[in-house]
């Protein structure tokens, strides 16, 4: 599922983008923002596979801590509060852009993220899920971990999600076996 950062002051604009990005099945979380304030804190938690910024909002935040905050696979799609010039990149929406060309950017960069995860997506748990699965493993719960890890429960959940769904191991203890089995986690670790 493709993880949406939609960044954007207007209120009709976050209603309209949220509406057509509900749209595709490949979409699953949508973090909104109305203003560059925190931006950098979301970005580094929520670790979308898109953003979509205002020209503005990027302007009004460090661009340059902006970058280095976003995952190395995050697709970016500025939104320009003006006409698009002939020939402008396929990563800038324009709020003169038609629901048809909007609609056709969009999807065009939700497929290639959806292809990229998939081709990305084996049986190898990322660092996140390696850290998600020895909390796991040591007995914490999904409440003490998002604590712990600066994040939000749900993220947690999603997580657990990916390493059962990816180890097909549905049991706590089963996780436990296998984070000492591969090195996760020591048995002096457990007490």
């Amino acid at each position: 599922m493709v993880r949406i950062l939609v960044a954007e002051q207007s209120y009709l604009l976050r209603k309209g983008l949220t509406h057509i990005l509900r749209q595709f099945p490949e979409v699953g979380e949508i973090e909104i923002l109305g203003s560059h304030l925190g931006i950098e804190e979301v970005i580094h938690h929520f670790e979308p596979d898109l953003l979509i910024i205002n020209s503005s909002i990027a302007a009004s935040s460090n661009e340059e801590a902006l970058s280095r905050q976003l995952p190395d696979t995050c697709h970016v799609l500025h939104i320009i509060n003006t006409l698009l010039p002939p020939g402008a990149p396929d990563n800038q929406l324009s709020i003169y852009d038609s629901k048809v060309s909007l609609t056709d950017k969009i999807s065009n960069t939700i497929k290639a993220i959806s292809e990229t995860k998939n081709m990305e997506e084996s049986e190898e748990l990322t660092p996140r899920e390696k850290l998600i699965l020895k909390h796991v493993a040591l007995g914490q719960t999904n409440k003490e971990i998002a604590a712990v890890l600066f994040i939000s429960a749900h993220t947690v959940i999603s997580h657990r999600k990916n390493i059962t769904r990816k180890l097909d191991i549905k049991s706590v203890s089963g996780l436990t076996v296998y984070a000492i089995l591969n090195g996760i986690i020591n048995m002096e670790d457990i007490s």
